[in-house]
């Protein structure tokens, strides 16, 4: 990867495929002394699990490679990256004939405006503004992520961005829901993302923004792991002194998010009856149906 930018993307196509399919990243070429960022292959059981990723799970519908860039790639490394294409796509047909054509998708943060030129490439049926295709005999597209609607379905393909597309796109995902699968697959890679950045000092306001940016996942994040043991810790006592706690009451108590009302529910399942327990839950979940 070229940057610690493209290694949060690549970090987040790995999370968001590996349910999916068959995904390796730095992928090594047969018969190059290059890699490919990310090399993915689908699993036809798994279209229901790729169509909730939004853009990310389209643009995975056959075999391909993903190349990301968190600016904007020149020319020149845009046609090393198609070099490494058909280096794959070569490889791929030698040991299968039968294989399918490959595709390459390439993810600029900025509008590589030589790129689109030299590959000739026109706005793609059916797709968000900022996906371009080029000719069809190279199998290859081009995604501009600063083109792209701010919307939930671009959400994840534009974590994989840099400068300004990154920082929308991590205010966009503090904002899902805590329950959303796009905070489930996002939120370890830019944790992670996050933690080298602090480890060794960030070394451009671009990275301290991130960084900053960010505090408040980790507190999320804490928060979350805090709310989760409480509520485990609630359903283990309920049921050591009354047996296995009903589904609905479980999952009441699970979906719970109030830290203080976790608290109380917990001093209940250790001292009240098992009334009080079903009661103070009916009533907390109504309380947080109305609110």
């Amino acid at each position: 990867m070229r940057n610690r930018f493209d290694r949060l993307a690549k970090d987040v196509a790995q999370e968001g495929l590996t349910t999916t399919g068959k995904v390796v990243t730095n992928a090594e070429v047969a018969g190059e002394t290059q890699l490919a960022d990310v090399w993915y292959e689908p699993d036809p059981a798994r279209a229901s699990e790729r169509e909730r990723l939004g853009l990310l799970g389209r643009l995975a519908e056959t075999a391909c490679t993903i190349e990301a860039y968190s600016d904007t790639p020149s020319a020149e490394e845009a046609r090393a990256c198609v070099e490494k294409h058909l280096a794959v796509w070569r490889g791929r047909a030698a040991r299968d004939r039968e294989a399918e054509a490959p595709f390459l998708w390439m993810l600029s943060t900025g509008r590589p405006a030589a790129v689109l030129d030299g590959l000739c490439t026109a706005r793609m049926a059916g797709w968000p503004a900022g996906v371009y295709e080029g000719p069809g005999l190279l199998r290859t597209a081009l995604v501009v992520l600063s083109e792209l609607p701010r919307e939930r379905s671009t959400l994840l393909i534009r974590l994989m961005g840099g400068g300004r597309v990154l920082r929308e796109a991590i205010e966009d995902f503090r904002r899902l829901p805590l329950d959303a699968p796009e905070r489930a697959i996002g939120l370890g890679p830019l944790l992670r993302f996050r933690a080298a950045l602090a480890e060794v000092g960030p070394a451009t306001p671009e990275e301290e923004e991130i960084v900053m940016t960010t505090q408040e996942l980790v507190e999320q994040f804490i928060e979350q792991g805090r709310t989760q043991g409480m509520a485990q810790a609630t359903i283990a006592l309920y049921e050591a002194r009354f047996g296995p706690m009903p589904p609905v009451l479980r999952s009441a108590v699970e979906a719970m998010r109030d830290l203080p009302t976790l608290r109380a529910w917990l001093l209940l399942a250790g001292t009240g009856t098992r009334e009080e327990v079903h009661d103070a839950v009916a009533a907390g979940t109504a309380a947080g149906r109305s609110s």
